[in-house]
């Protein structure tokens, strides 16, 4: 009776013309309530009953109350919804369909109807795809259209086929065509007798890399790089040239990938196999003594036969003496020692000239046939994947002077720097901690590389933290930029066009080169799609693995296990750690820091946490925790500090 009178309206409109508002986003949280993110910089308190309107990630515009010291939001006017395609679970409630979105923070079952499911069946608890159509801020409810199915509720894949429909990639092998034609345009010279070989994990299938490494007169290592020419088999007009340009890369997860290209032409046909003859496109080049890339270089096609498929931990074992099970015969050993000692001078040259990242260990989920963890193995980045990756980190820095030489056309892996916006802020930081600089200095490519070898020098893990959130992002660009980041004046792979549409596109352009001939570069849609299908693969692998992780680790919380866990980021609820055992991340409350979580202070812009006025934990600082619990249904893990490990 009230809701509609117009007096009542008009008094509320009044009264709202004195009140503050500000624009923000929402920060949903488990227990109902949020807070609002306002673009000042401000954070205020939305209360559960106004939270029952918005979601979290929502952009709206909020009135602010005061009473007494406390602020608080009250939603008004959307401005734009988060949620729009979404992944959702089946629940029927009194036989009315409603679809509980597959979010940590958003809880509220959502009315749904079906559309396009032809004769397609759900029943509670089965995995959907599901569009908003309203929003309760702007059209006075929440109601959604279930538009897809992806697994049922007992479905043991439903991870891998949840995780891929979230991010709208695609789960089905591509179908291989009843005949492909080899065409090739080049003349190919022949070097089926030189000793290549490849070295890769023990399980894989596409190889598309094969190395032969010798020596100069002048003492100088010289490398040639045979890469698998797909391109020789896919046309640019092809419907297989489609279907890899949609893709855009390999998927790959733990325990499954889904391949660009249809297997037996990944796997198979263009894979470099021990022991076949493979179509391959080359580069050779040669480093000095100082490791620094000779400018000479050359591109050419060739026939080549890998002799030896070798696997990273052999060859590591071997270098690295650790173990003499396996013995390579002479020639094989006197490449893979120059090979090692190739992959030291380019590293260290790239550490006193470019930028080097600091390495990291890699998780290897072990899975049955179910896919259930067996076990996590801890992978670290040992000689052999060292070698590899200098050898192909040159021919792609090789590629890009190519492309620079033939009018800078190519797809390129580029990096900004700092984001130009928050230079201003970036300087002021640094000299807070005693870093004098000029924006200039550091915005140009020179300049970041002296700032990342001092930031290195400094070992501070908050002041990194801070300004990686002021660094622009890795894209992939179709002219040629710089690549902070790397420290290189250009960056364009080609090395994994089995895995990599932009690696087939590159492979083209330099083809033309060898023939004066000419292929089309990369269209901006095109890099725009393989930039967001690099950032959907990444987001897949991150969210299978916390699915995996959370049910490897159920077991802990009643074993009481104790993890050693690293401070990776501290915010206003308390702080995220990586266990270094098995690379899973948890979360600890401020709740479960101290008795009193009032004396708990989050100090986000230092990346510390104080308690009762002193600091307890900082960005970098290694823990000791217990699981203290796992929500199967969010994939939430919350540990709790522990002050020694149990004997």
């Amino acid at each position: 009776m009230f809701r509609d009178n117009p007096l009542l309206s008009q008094l509320k409109q009044n009264m709202r013309q004195n009140t503050p508002s500000v624009e923000g986003t929402v920060k949903g949280t488990e227990r109902g309530f949020g807070f609002l993110e306002a673009d000042d910089g401000e954070s205020y308190f939305i209360a559960p009953p106004h939270m029952k309107k918005i979601m979290h990630g929502d952009r709206i515009k909020a009135y602010i109350e005061t009473n007494g010291d406390k602020t608080s939001a009250e939603p008004d006017t959307l401005v734009e919804a988060k949620l729009t395609r979404f992944i959702a679970r089946i629940s029927m409630t009194k036989n009315k369909l409603t679809v509980l979105a597959d979010s940590p923070v958003i809880n509220m079952p959502i009315r749904a109807k079906l559309v396009g499911l032809g004769k397609q069946k759900v029943n509670d608890g089965d995995w959907v795809v599901a569009q908003l159509k309203s929003h309760a801020l702007k059209d006075g409810s929440f109601a959604a259209e279930v538009t897809g199915f992806v697994a049922t509720a007992t479905d043991p894949n439903a991870p891998w086929w949840v995780t891929l429909a979230r991010q709208n990639l695609a789960k089905d092998v591509p179908a291989m065509p009843d005949s492909v034609e080899f065409k090739d345009d080049t003349t190919r010279i022949d070097l089926t007798d030189k000793p290549f070989f490849t070295i890769d994990s023990a399980s894989t299938q596409d190889m598309d890399d094969a190395l032969f490494v010798e020596k100069t007169a002048e003492g100088n290592l010289k490398v040639t790089v045979a890469i698998a020419d797909p391109t020789s088999y896919i046309p640019a007009d092809s419907e297989l040239n489609k279907i890899a340009a949609e893709r855009a890369f390999t998927v790959y997860l733990p325990g499954r990938n889904i391949p660009m290209m249809p297997r037996e032409l990944s796997d198979s046909v263009c894979s470099l196999v021990a022991g076949e003859k493979r179509p391959t496109l080359c580069c050779t080049y040669t480093i000095n003594e100082d490791g620094a890339l000779a400018e000479e270089f050359k591109f050419f096609t060739a026939w080549i036969t890998s002799q030896h498929k070798l696997s990273y931990t052999q060859v590591s074992n071997w270098i690295e003496e650790e173990s003499t099970e396996w013995q390579p015969e002479a020639q094989l050993a006197e490449q893979l020692q120059s090979l090692a000692t190739f992959a030291r001078h380019r590293q260290q040259w790239r550490k006193n000239n470019a930028i080097v990242f600091p390495d990291q260990p890699d998780y290897s989920f072990e899975l049955d046939d179910s896919g259930n963890v067996l076990a996590i193995h801890v992978e670290h980045r040992r000689i052999a994947n060292q070698m590899i990756e200098e050898t192909m980190v040159a021919a792609n820095i090789t590629a890009a002077r190519l492309f620079r030489q033939n009018g800078d056309v190519g797809v390129f892996n580029t990096h900004a720097g700092f984001d130009p916006e928050k230079i201003d802020l970036v300087v002021e930081l640094l000299t807070e901690h005693g870093i004098e600089c000029t924006k200039e200095h550091i915005q140009s490519l020179p300049g970041y590389v002296e700032l990342q070898r001092t930031l290195a020098e400094k070992a501070n893990p908050a002041l990194d933290s801070r300004l990686r959130r002021m660094q622009s992002y890795s894209i992939i660009s179709a002219s040629a930029e710089r690549h902070f980041a790397m420290g290189l004046d250009g960056y364009a792979t080609w090395t994994s066009p089995i895995r990599k549409y932009g690696d087939i596109i590159n492979h083209r352009l330099i083809k033309a080169t060898l023939t004066n001939g000419s292929a089309p570069s990369a269209t901006e849609d095109e890099v725009i799609l393989m930039s967001e299908r690099r950032r959907q693969h990444r987001m897949a692998e991150r969210d299978i693995s916390s699915w995996l992780y959370v049910d490897y680790l159920t077991p802990a919380v009643e074993s009481k296990q104790v993890f050693e866990a690293s401070i990776m980021d501290v915010n206003r609820g308390g702080l995220r750690v990586r266990l270094l055992e098995n690379g899973a991340v948890a979360f600890i409350p401020a709740s479960l820091l101290h008795d009193n979580k009032k004396e708990v202070k989050c100090l986000v812009e230092t990346g510390q946490i104080s308690i009762k006025d002193q600091v307890e934990y900082s960005l970098g600082d290694v823990i000791y925790v217990n699981i203290a619990e796992i929500n199967k249904e969010k994939r939430n893990i919350v540990a709790k500090p522990v002050e020694k490990i149990a004997s």
